[in-house]
């Protein structure tokens, strides 16, 4: 798997899965249309990174963190990797907590080797898997590291 390439260890992770009458093709293209919230740990992430902007009444959706997959790449999410149609790989680096985030815009080599203490990675895949004929199942797990 991919995923364990670029975050071989984290503190909390979350995975999920579902089956999908449809050929792997179709399923991987369907996935940079996925609405992220959908995931508890994603959208809780997300809500925690939004709340200081709320509560300084400040419009978060133009800081641009969105929902779909180009949305969460423009905020800073990184493409680690892809190998269609079997598994996206995406990472972000930084202080996601401040209120003002400190988002590193990293390779994905310098993702994999990052380890500044006072920072937390966050790694997420989309993978599919062949099942039978027309049948996949798509799993998605997202791993966060605590640098300190």
């Amino acid at each position: 798997m991919l995923l364990d390439h670029f975050m071989p260890h984290h503190h909390f992770g979350e995975y999920h899965q579902a089956l999908a009458a449809a050929p792997a093709e179709r399923v991987f293209r369907v996935i940079h249309e996925i609405d992220m919230r959908r995931s508890p740990l994603v959208g809780g992430l997300m809500s925690l990174r939004e709340l200081p902007a709320r509560l300084a009444r400040r419009d978060f959706k133009s800081q641009g963190l969105g929902r779909s997959l180009e949305q969460m790449r423009a905020f800073g999410f990184i493409l680690l990797a892809e190998e269609p149609p079997w598994e996206l790989v995406l990472g972000l680096v930084g202080r996601f907590w401040n209120l003002s985030p400190q988002i590193r815009r990293l390779s994905p080599g310098e993702f994999r080797d990052f380890s500044q203490p006072g920072h937390a990675k966050v790694a997420a895949n989309f993978r599919v898997e062949l099942l039978g004929p027309g049948l996949c199942r798509l799993s998605t797990e997202t791993r966060v590291q605590c640098l300190d």
